[in-house]
């Protein structure tokens, strides 16, 4: 049983990975986020991403903001529902916003030219 649940795990891991726009939580290394609803990541040296949200979390363009990401199991990334994430601006009292990955997509070069600069990530 425990091998049936094994190879259909890797079978639907199979096609993600096959597309290449996966990645290890720990190559994050840097966001910003130009409106409440869209965050831009950069991942390793020379990836971006852009992180489309559910629903507005306000609190991305607060002055302080930082992401909270957690992860249960592997760290791979490879679309909107591999995402637990939150935000919060760290004052004290301060409870951190949920924020719903609707959609991840890696960008292309000419994306990420287009991305102004001060919302692109360092």
């Amino acid at each position: 049983m425990l091998r049936a649940i094994l190879v259909a795990s890797l079978l639907m891991t199979a096609p993600a990975l096959a597309g290449g726009s996966c990645f290890s939580i720990r190559e994050f290394h840097g966001w910003r986020a130009p409106d409440a609803k869209t965050i831009y990541i950069r991942v390793a040296q020379t990836r971006y991403f852009r992180l489309d949200l559910g629903a507005s979390c306000s609190q991305l363009t607060f002055p302080g903001a930082h992401l909270i990401t957690e992860t249960r199991g592997p760290d791979l990334m490879c679309s909107g529902i591999d995402w637990d994430l939150a935000v919060s601006t760290g004052t004290p009292g301060s409870i951190p916003m949920h924020c719903i990955v609707k959609q991840q997509t890696e960008l292309t070069p000419d994306e990420v030219a287009a991305i102004p600069k001060q919302f692109k990530p360092n």
